[in-house]
């Protein structure tokens, strides 16, 4: 006797609220923002203030991107038929990295502008806080995951007689 899993059991995965989703962007950011900006302040040799300012304009732009990442994100592995909560460390890395990718896109300009940096210290910059970055999101989006689970209901199980 096989056991199959009912393609209908896919539509029934559960993903994140969008209340779940502020949440887990504002949580993100602040602990991110709260620790990037001394660093990088330290690192240029920059005013504090002037940091906290590019980092909140930073932050801004990455919560937007974020929400519409994570849908998108979510959208595919439930097609896939994988539950996003229980991501495999491969596809943690794929959205971890996917996501450093596009935010690069729309900050760089944006970095090179504020702080006065020529394109290749502003790649530089923004190299070494995505490396960073990278670990800090699988990390935390490994904890948040553990820490708020959503329940998935029973798969379908049909008999294939």
């Amino acid at each position: 006797m096989s056991l199959q899993v009912s393609e209908k059991a896919t539509a029934n995965i559960v993903t994140r609220s969008s209340l779940d989703r502020l949440r887990y962007i504002l949580l993100f950011e602040a602990i991110l923002v709260a620790s990037s900006t001394v660093i990088i302040s330290f690192i240029l040799e920059r005013n504090l203030l002037e940091v906290s300012y590019l980092a909140l304009v930073l932050s801004a732009i990455a919560m937007a991107t974020n929400l519409f990442y994570n849908y998108a994100y979510d959208y595919i592995d439930v097609s896939f038929g994988r539950i996003p909560t229980e991501r495999s460390v491969k596809h943690r890395i794929y959205h971890a990295v996917g996501f450093e990718l596009i935010l690069l896109l729309f900050t760089l300009p944006l970095i090179i502008w504020w702080l006065e940096l020529s394109l290749v210290n502003a790649l530089l910059l923004d190299i070494g806080m995505m490396a960073a970055v990278v670990i800090y999101t699988f990390l935390f989006g490994l904890g948040y995951d553990r820490a708020f689970p959503i329940k998935q209901p029973e798969p379908l199980i049909i008999s294939a007689a």
